[in-house]
C-alpha cells in the first residue's frame, strides 16, 4: 500500500479526492490533507509519502515548489498536479519534475483514476527495483542460461572453486577439467552515457553467435557470460592455445563488427591457465580486465593480450617514468590557482604517454599524476565528497576510462574541483561543513526568495549534499530557515511600534498573511496574541 498526501486550498476538491481514494484503499493510504503547500511540506513530507496530489496554485508555497522541495528529502516520490490554469509554462515545469499526470479542474473520477493507475505503475517499478536481488534469484532459478552465467560469475570471483561449485558447473555442462583455459573480456568502447542499449544488445548477440558457431571445433569451447556490464568468455581446450590462431579469430571478430557497422568493441585477453598448476580463475579474469585497460594507450577497436602489456618487473616502469619536475610544475600551478597552465601541461603529458611505447608505464604515470593533484588539494575529504566515492573507487574509475579523451576530461575535471576547493578554503579558513551552511542561511534569512539552490550555488555544494548534512542534525532547509525567521520575529513583535507588514518583510516574508500562518504554526499563537503577551 502506498502513502499519499493531498494539498489543495479548495475544500471541495480535497474532499472529492479523499472520497475517491477511499475506493482505492487497497492501493493507497492517505497520510494527510492540507489546505496549503507550506503545511504539506512541513507536516506531510516528513512522513515520507510515496505520492503527492497537489493543486498548482496555493497560498504560501505553490504545487511546483512543494514537489521540488519534497524531492530533496524523498527523491523517488511521485506526484500528480491538479490545476485550474491551462498554462504551457506550468505544464513544461511539471514535465521537468517528472510529474506522472497533469489534471485540469474540475477533477473527474476517470482522469484521477487513470492518474492513480499511472502513479501506482511507477511505484510498482520502484518496488521491483528495491527487491532486485529477490527478482534476480527468481530469474536465476527459472532460466538455465542465467544459471550458467551466474555460476561462471561465481567462478571468476572465487579464490578457488569449491566442490559444490565444481559440481554445479558440471550440471551446467561447463567442463573446467580441460588442461588449457583462458578468459577474454569484450567491452564497448564508448562511455556508458553514449552507448545506446539497443546497439549494445545487437552487437553482443553478434559476438555470442560468432563464438557459438566456433564452440566445440578444434577441441576449443567458448562459454559466454555477462559480468560488470561486459561480455566475457571462459575458453577451454584439450591442447595448448595457438597464440596465432586465437589472435586471428579475435581480430576476425573485431573486423566483422566493424564491417557490419556495429558498436565498436575492444577485447582484453588473459594469459593461458594450465591445469598442471592450480588455475586461478579470479586472476585470469582480473588480467583480462587489466589488459583491456590499456585501450586508452593503443586505441579503440583493439585486441590487447595481457602478456603483451604486463611489465616483467618494476624497473621497467621506473625506466619510463616522467621527469619529476613535470609533476612539481603541475602541483605549483594548481596550488597557485593557475588552472589553464596546469591543464595545458596535463594535456601535453597525456598526449605524450598515450602511445604503445608507454604501454608498460602508462598506468604508473597517470596514478602518479593523480597523486600529484591530490597533494595539491587543501581538503581531500571535500574532494572525495564532490565525487561521492572513496580513493579506491576513484582509482578504479580512472583505470576504467577507455580513451585518451576520457582520461583528459577526468583530469581537467579533477583540476577544476581542486582549485575550487582550494579557493574556498583560502577564503574562509574553514572546512566546508554544516556550520558554513547554517551561517549562510542565518545571514540571508531576510531574502524572501532564498532557496536551497541559492545556498548550493553560493557554497559550491550540491542541493542533495546540503540536505544530507542538515538531515544529520534532524533539520531540513525549510525547517532551519523557518526557525531563524521565527526567532528574529519575536523581538520585533515585542516593539508595539513595529507594524506586522514591516516585520514580515524584515524576516523574509513578502506576504504578511503567510508570515502569520507560519508564526502560528511554529509557536501555537498568532503574532497579535504573542504581542499581547510580550
Amino acid at each position: 500500500m502506498y502513502k499519499v498526501i493531498i494539498a489543495d486550498d479548495e475544500i471541495a476538491i480535497r474532499e472529492r479526492i479523499l472520497s475517491y481514494l477511499q475506493k482505492r484503499k487497497e492501493d493507497f493510504e492517505v497520510l494527510g490533507s492540507f489546505e496549503n503547500g507550506y503545511d504539506a511540506l512541513t507536516v506531510g513530507v516528513p512522513q515520507n509519502p510515496d505520492l503527492i496530489i497537489t493543486d498548482i496554485k496555493m497560498p504560501y508555497i505553490s504545487g511546483i515548489e512543494l514537489i521540488k522541495e519534497a524531492k530533496v528529502d524523498v527523491p523517488l516520490i511521485q506526484s500528480i498536479i491538479i490545476s485550474g490554469y491551462d498554462s504551457f509554462d506550468y505544464a513544461k515545469e511539471a514535465i521537468s519534475l517528472g510529474v506522472v499526470a497533469y489534471i485540469s479542474k474540475p477533477v473527474s473520477f476517470s482522469e484521477l483514476s487513470a492518474a492513480l493507475d499511472k502513479a501506482k505503475s511507477e511505484l510498482d517499478k520502484r518496488l521491483i527495483a528495491d527487491n532486485s536481488f529477490e527478482v534476480m534469484k527468481e530469474k536465476v532459478e527459472s532460466s538455465s542460461q542465467i544459471i550458467r552465467e551466474f555460476d561462471l560469475q561465481m567462478l571468476m570471483t572465487s579464490r578457488s572453486p569449491s566442490l559444490n561449485l565444481e559440481k554445479k558447473l558440471k550440471e551446467d555442462l561447463i567442463d573446467i577439467s580441460l588442461p588449457y583455459q583462458l578468459v577474454f573480456v569484450c567491452d564497448a568502447d564508448g562511455s556508458l552515457e553514449t552507448v545506446q542499449p539497443e546497439q549494445k544488445e545487437k552487437t553482443e548477440v553478434f559476438i555470442r553467435e560468432f563464438f557459438d558457431d566456433r564452440s566445440g571445433k578444434n577441441d576449443i569451447t567458448f562459454y559466454p557470460f555477462a559480468f560488470s556490464d561486459q561480455l566475457c568468455f571462459l575458453v577451454t581446450s584439450k591442447k595448448p592455445f595457438s597464440s596465432e590462431e586465437m589472435t586471428y579469430e579475435l581480430q576476425a571478430l573485431l573486423a566483422q563488427i566493424k564491417v557490419n557497422k556495429l558498436l565498436s568493441y575492444s577485447i582484453g585477453v588473459s594469459e593461458p591457465g594450465i591445469q598442471t598448476e592450480v588455475i586461478s580463475y579470479r586472476k585470469l579474469y582480473r588480467h583480462a580486465k587489466a589488459a583491456l585497460e590499456y585501450r586508452a594507450v593503443v586505441g579503440t577497436n583493439s585486441l590487447i593480450c595481457y602478456q603483451d602489456v604486463n611489465p616483467s618487473n618494476f624497473h621497467q616502469i621506473q625506466a619510463a617514468k616522467v621527469d619529476e619536475n613535470e609533476y612539481r610544475e603541475i602541483a605549483y600551478e594548481i596550488s597557485y590557482g593557475e588552472s589553464e597552465d596546469a591543464l595545458t601541461r596535463i594535456q601535453k603529458l597525456i598526449d605524450n604517454i598515450s602511445s604503445p611505447s608507454y604501454k608498460d608505464s602508462y598506468y604508473y604515470i597517470i596514478s602518479s599524476l593523480l597523486n600529484t593533484l591530490l597533494k595539491s588539494c587543501l581538503s581531500l575529504s571535500d574532494f572525495y565528497l564532490s565525487y561521492h566515492v572513496s580513493h579506491l573507487e576513484l582509482m578504479n574509475l580512472l583505470s576504467s576510462l577507455k580513451t585518451k579523451e576520457e582520461v583528459t576530461a577526468f583530469f581537467n575535471d579533477a583540476v577544476k574541483r581542486i582549485i575550487n576547493i582550494n579557493e574556498k578554503n583560502k577564503l574562509t579558513g574553514l572546512n566546508l561543513s554544516s556550520q558554513r551552511i547554517k551561517d549562510f542561511i542565518a545571514s540571508n534569512y531576510a531574502n524572501s526568495s532564498l532557496s536551497l539552490d541559492d545556498v548550493a550555488d553560493e557554497l559550491g555544494f550540491s542541493s542533495s549534499y546540503i540536505s544530507a548534512i542538515l538531515k544529520k542534525e534532524d533539520l531540513s532547509f525549510t525547517k532551519y530557515l523557518t526557525e531563524i525567521r521565527m526567532e528574529k520575529a519575536k523581538p520585533l513583535l515585542a516593539n508595539p511600534d513595529n507594524k506586522l507588514l514591516s516585520i514580515a518583510a524584515e524576516v523574509g516574508y513578502s506576504d504578511p498573511y503567510y508570515f502569520s500562518h507560519c508564526f502560528k504554526k511554529f509557536y501555537g499563537v498568532s503574532p497579535d496574541e504573542y504581542r499581547k503577551k510580550a
